[in-house]
């Protein structure tokens, strides 16, 4: 792999080829024609499999897609009510992100940030591989990223688990200079990634999208408070991703929260627990929970507060995505993709639980970038957290807790009493002659 020029592959992670099967695929994440297009393939679809890794599947494998995903298209397709958007390039990768980390100390405003995860390409070609790895871009780059391809954000069908209707959204963020982007080059399209275990019914990204976004947004207004400005991004009501993190987060830093206001919560009594308590900030407010949409019309906002934005990268980046439209009435003369040949079977394969991947290798990355006895980064996780620290227990929770523990080891209570059947009623057999009901099984 030839990886673009601000992507950092991990020395120790190897790099994997990538087998792309239509009949493999569990979810789709994107659609889009290619222009121009690539082995007569125009419409493209970029899939998940059961372990949640990248697959680009042709148009013309549609009908070997299983059919739940050929039914998301559909959906797809129907609501969003226009055509998929049109590339042009002649060089792609797919990011699947999973960790984004902010630089401590940063300089400027507009300022680097790390993505971490695995990058799928170069695209198209004979040998696409993957591997683990660092990209650089900007706060702008990924709030413009997101906020642009919102509108082309794959629509799936409102489950009873989903308060909003589910996307899944990507970001097209620049890996070159704008001088290899102009010529097609270096385009990387980002997808941030949905743990396996929560696929059940689709890939929709949108409470990892928020999170990325809340957290950049987070920075830039940290910054702007320290530099006293801009004023509309110093004075803007930042909500949060999650609310029940956001209240997790405050119970860590000693706080007590009751409705939507958290108060100091008293370490210890008597007069040093009231020092401790003047010491300790007032009371603040718990932010309210926003939707992805929110968060992206935020990113929207912001962005003409950046100095110098848009760069010339951005301009650059965004004259490759262009409208979608109908297709031609024309036939397209296609050729023939290579594919795997799969065996029909009569009874669909149990899906195999996805393995535990390791996260160790972004500390390597994380911990070049760090200054001994510097300030810590920040770091945006888009896996599952632990839940929050349950509140103290009372004095009288606890004498319950100590007599439930203690009941598992007292004797079992005695089972109720059953009624004696006619049959134990009646005398056993004489001794020679066997009992009437063995009689039933002689017939």
């Amino acid at each position: 792999m030839s990886p673009p020029r601000y992507f950092v592959p991990h020395a120790a992670s190897p790099v994997e080829p990538v087998p792309c099967d239509a009949s493999e695929v569990v979810h789709v994440l994107d659609a889009f024609r290619l222009e121009p297009a690539y082995l007569g393939e125009s419409e493209w679809f970029v899939c998940t499999d059961v372990v949640g890794q990248l697959q680009l599947i042709p148009g013309s494998e549609r009908a070997r897609l299983p059919a739940s995903v050929q039914a998301q298209l559909a959906h797809h397709e129907v609501a969003s009510g226009r055509p998929p958007r049109r590339l042009a390039a002649a060089e792609l990768f797919f990011f699947s992100l999973e960790l984004v980390e902010h630089p401590a100390d940063a300089d400027g405003f507009n300022d680097p940030v790390y993505l971490y995860g695995t990058l799928t390409g170069p695209w198209p070609g004979n040998a696409v591989t993957r591997v683990n790895g660092q990209l650089t871009v900007t706060r702008g780059d990924v709030l413009a990223g997101f906020a642009h391809g919102a509108q082309d954000a794959f629509h799936y069908v409102k489950d009873a688990e989903s308060r909003d209707v589910p996307r899944a959204y990507h970001a097209l963020l620049p890996g070159d200079r704008a001088d290899q982007l102009a010529q097609g080059r270096g385009l990387v399209l980002t997808y941030p990634a949905v743990p396996a275990e929560l696929q059940a019914h689709h890939a929709a990204n949108g409470a990892q999208v928020a999170s990325v976004l809340h957290a950049v947004l987070a920075q830039l207004q940290e910054d702007a408070r320290t530099h006293q400005g801009p004023r509309e991004l110093m004075s803007l009501e930042l909500p949060v991703a999650s609310r029940a993190m956001a209240v997790a987060d405050l119970e860590l830093r000693g706080y007590e929260v009751k409705g939507d206001v958290a108060t100091p919560r008293p370490t210890k009594g008597g007069l040093v627990g009231k020092l401790a308590g003047w010491l300790q900030d007032e009371a603040v407010r718990v932010p309210r929970e926003a939707p992805p949409p929110e968060f992206l019309e935020l990113a929207r906002r912001v962005l003409p507060l950046l100095p110098g934005w848009p760069t010339e990268t951005e301009r650059t980046l965004r004259a490759h995505v262009l409208a979608g439209t109908l297709s031609p009435g024309t036939p397209v003369t296609r050729a023939t993709v290579p594919r795997a040949s799969a065996p029909p079977a009569a009874i669909p394969p149990r899906l195999p639980t996805p393995p535990v991947r390791s996260s160790d290798w972004m500390q390597d990355f994380i911990d070049a970038h760090g200054k001994p006895g510097g300030a810590k980064p920040r770091l945006t996780s888009l896996q599952p957290r632990p839940a929050p620290r349950p509140a103290p227990a009372t004095a009288a929770s606890k004498a319950a807790s100590h007599a439930s523990w203690q009941a598992d080891f007292g004797p079992a209570p005695a089972a109720p009493a059953r009624p004696a059947s006619k049959q134990q009623e009646k005398a056993p057999a004489p001794p020679g002659k066997k009992p009437a009901w063995m009689s039933d099984f002689e017939d």
